[in-house]
């Protein structure tokens, strides 16, 4: 694979020391290892190599591995994964100021505090001791990779990037054209006010990557209250990045 090749990747993560399954992509791997979440997609993750959309160790690893190769492992250090550990990322916060907050603080508890997530070690004194370092952080990993398609040609790549950033939006909410160099998505409003920065990323990968597009454009749609017996009428609000 090269640099900005868009491909769909199946991966199961283990610790190495205790062969424990963290994350995979694969339902029956799910399974298996007991970690099943029926909240999850268990579908090939979309990614562009080089972005740093994955670890970064497992990024450059995927420039040695051929589509469809089966078999393949990919070890990371703790800097090729999630670091290492970091003492200064362990506070001690006093307890009246989860009391502030109506939280009761108890070992294993995940909280988020000034925008940082942590979990609680202790609870003793009228102290509580909080580990900001991600869970992971000082651990070796090993990755079972396989890469099952290179997405190529514009339209699938667009379409196969515009699923990743927007595939949680219903189907009936988000719409997608493409025409000559230009892409339009249609989103309804209410799911526009908090996706900015996505939009903002989609655009720029899609631009950059996929060959003949130079434009994106959005199309925001906005359907008017009304009784049963009228009909539905929609205003649209366009915007380009």
């Amino acid at each position: 694979m090269k640099e900005g090749s868009i491909v769909a990747v199946n991966y199961t993560g283990r610790i190495v020391a205790s062969n424990e399954v963290f994350d995979t992509t694969v339902e029956k791997k799910a399974v298996d290892a007991g970690v099943f979440s029926p909240k999850a997609r268990y579908v090939p993750v979309i990614a562009i190599i080089g972005e740093g959309e994955l670890l970064k160790g497992l990024d450059s690893a995927l420039k040695e591995i051929k589509v469809g190769e089966e078999g393949k492992t990919v070890k990371l250090s703790p800097a090729d994964a999630y670091g290492e550990r970091n003492s200064k990322l362990i506070a001690v916060i006093p307890l009246r100021e989860f009391k502030k907050q109506k939280m009761q603080p108890v070992p294993g508890l995940i909280v988020e505090i000034d925008g940082r997530q942590g979990r609680v070690q202790s609870v003793s004194g009228g102290r509580v001791r909080v580990d900001f370092n991600h869970p992971l952080a000082g651990k070796e990993l090993e990755y079972e990779v396989k890469i099952e398609r290179e997405v190529k040609g514009a339209k699938e790549q667009v379409n196969a990037l515009f699923e990743k950033y927007f595939g949680v939006i219903p189907k009936k909410g988000r719409s997608i054209k493409v025409k000559e160099k230009t892409v339009e998505i249609g989103l309804d409003a209410k799911y526009t006010a908090a996706l900015a920065p996505i939009k903002k990323r989609f655009s720029d990968l899609v631009t950059k990557h996929v060959k003949g597009i130079d434009k994106v454009r959005f199309v925001e749609e906005f359907e008017k209250e009304q009784g049963k017996s009228e009909k539905k009428e929609t205003a649209k609000e366009e915007k380009e990045t």
